[in-house]
C-alpha cells in the first residue's frame, strides 16, 4: 500500500526558473507525483531545475522518469536540468550507465538572496 509520506515534492518559482525538489522515495508507487510536476513545468515551458539532493531511494521507475524528461527536453525547447543528485540517485545512474543520457549538472543552483 502506498504511503503519501514516502515522497514529498515541493516547487519554487524563481525569477527565471522553476525548482522542483522531491524528498523521499521515487519509486513505482510515488513517481506519478513527480511526473505530474515535471509534466506541468514542461507544458508551461518553464525552465526547470530538478533538485535531487533529498531523494533517499530511486528505483527503475524513477530512473525512467528522469530519462524521459531529459529526452523530452532534448527534443523540444523545454530547458530541463537535474542538479545535486543524492548518493542513491548517483549510484543508480552509475550502475545503469545512463549518465550520458541525462541532463545532469553537478553544480548546485545559485543561492537565493532575499
Amino acid at each position: 500500500m502506498h504511503s503519501p509520506d514516502l515522497l514529498r515534492v515541493t516547487t519554487e518559482e524563481l525569477e527565471h526558473a522553476r525548482v522542483i525538489r522531491p524528498a523521499g522515495e521515487v519509486e513505482l508507487n510515488t513517481a506519478r507525483v513527480l511526473r505530474h510536476e515535471l509534466d506541468t513545468a514542461r507544458n508551461e515551458a518553464a525552465t526547470t531545475l530538478l533538485d535531487l539532493s533529498d531523494v533517499t531511494f530511486m528505483d527503475s521507475t524513477g530512473l525512467q522518469l528522469l530519462l524521459e524528461a531529459s529526452r523530452r527536453s532534448a527534443e523540444s525547447e523545454w530547458i530541463f536540468l537535474m542538479v545535486r543528485p543524492s548518493e542513491p540517485v548517483r549510484r543508480l545512474i552509475e550502475l545503469s550507465r545512463t549518465e550520458d543520457l541525462l541532463t545532469l549538472v553537478d553544480a548546485p543552483p545559485a543561492p537565493i538572496l532575499g
